[in-house]
């Protein structure tokens, strides 16, 4: 009999207790109807000692996600927690284990996470595949832009929530592995978190082409989530934070790293702004990820791929076979092939498929082993920009 089971609506106060204990997490109302939220939209896996007493626990709430275009399943770990006196019993272990396999069976092509060790989770078959740019700078160094036609209101979070939630799908850069939000998460994210302020920008038809959401703190402006259509809406809205240089001293912004800053708006360049490292994925099954990913369809020639070292999710292990047919290139596993091979391991393989490396990088640094001809045509069906997540588990 396992330790480890999926518990339900009734494990909820011993999940929160393990979060408070773990976390030191304030049980404030909020954050009680926050929790119970998530706990609600999740799987909810914990290891149990022999008085059947809640030991550590690993909670995995469902999003679809649109990577480029291609819309996967996706589990976001979360509140991954073992009280002191169970730990260093392989307990997170045999939830692990368990979790992706049940993952697995529910469609689950990738997961994410935000780690708190990247060896820890790397084991597991994670690897970091998003990264942040971090603005902390003085108000007087944020760059303005010129005045635009359209204007900025702010609403309040009735009369933002749908069209968040708008602009937010239609723009560019969130289709590149964000999540597609739900209702409920839009409001566990902003309105039950923290108390926000919400900036639209209407062009001159008086349609909402972009949002800002932010905090305004004595001597502060912190930035939680800008997402723009058009430039007149970025320039609307930058115009709108720059305004502030009189009554904050800085301005913070935390936003999702694309390979590109706002250094080159400046006129001095911002010296606090830094890019780190944040969120971990993995893909969960590697044949049904292929299968969904359109772009393999522009192979230009049959290949195989032999995924490595993926003990945790051990179906992954193996060569899949990406064969030109009459009718369009089909995935197959199988035990062994005579086409060309490109062998990585599935962390490489996460960051390949994902955008966060190319080809060449890989090659170069020895994690993709492959005939170098090869390598021309696998970035034929992987991405050509970096991914970016604007969301947190």
């Amino acid at each position: 009999m396992t330790d480890v089971k999926e518990m339900t609506a009734e494990h909820i106060d011993e999940m929160l207790s393990l979060v408070a204990y773990a976390f030191q997490w304030e049980l404030s109302e909020n954050n009680r109807k926050r929790f119970g939220m998530l706990a609600e939209n999740s799987w909810n896996f914990g290891s149990f000692d022999e008085e059947n007493r809640l030991a550590s626990q690993v909670m995995a709430t469902p999003f679809k996600v649109d990577l480029f275009g291609d819309q996967h399943l996706m589990a976001g770990i979360g509140f991954v927690a073992s009280y002191p006196e169970y730990r260093s019993q392989g307990r997170i272990d045999r939830i692990m284990t368990e979790l992706l396999a049940v993952s697995r069976e529910k469609g689950v092509n990738l997961s994410y996470l935000a780690p708190f060790s990247y060896p820890f989770y790397r084991r597991y078959g994670y690897e970091l595949t998003f990264e942040r740019a971090v603005y902390d700078v003085p108000a007087s160094q944020w760059p303005d832009s010129p005045k635009v036609s359209g204007r900025v209101e702010r609403l309040s979070w009735r009369q933002a929530e749908p069209l968040i939630g708008e602009l937010f799908a239609a723009a560019e850069r969130h289709h590149r592995g964000g999540v597609v939000r739900e209702e409920w998460w839009l409001s566990f994210k902003f309105l039950l978190r923290k108390n926000y302020t919400y900036a639209v920008y209407f062009d001159e038809q008086n349609i909402p082409q972009g949002y800002l959401v932010y905090l305004l703190e004595p001597g502060k402006l912190t930035i939680a989530e800008w997402t723009w259509l058009t430039g007149d809406a970025f320039r609307g809205l930058n115009r709108f934070v720059a305004s502030h240089n009189g009554s904050v001293a800085k301005i913070i912004y935390d936003t999702g790293f694309d390979g590109q800053t706002l250094q080159f708006l400046t006129t001095t360049p911002m010296n606090s702004l830094t890019i780190r490292p944040e969120m971990m994925a993995r893909v969960v099954d590697v044949k049904r990820f292929l299968n969904d990913t359109k772009k393999i369809q522009k192979l230009s020639e049959s290949v195989a791929i032999r995924v490595t070292n993926d003990p945790y999710a051990p179906w992954n292990e193996g060569i899949f076979e990406l064969r030109k047919t009459a009718t369009g290139v089909e995935v197959r596993q199988v035990e062994s092939t005579e086409l060309p091979v490109i062998q990585l391991s599935i962390q490489r393989f996460t960051q390949l498929f994902m955008g966060y490396l190319s080809p060449r990088t890989l090659y170069f640094h020895g994690f993709l082993a492959t005939d170098e001809r090869l390598l021309k045509v696998l970035e034929e069906i992987v991405p050509e920009q970096k991914p970016v997540l604007e969301d947190y588990f």
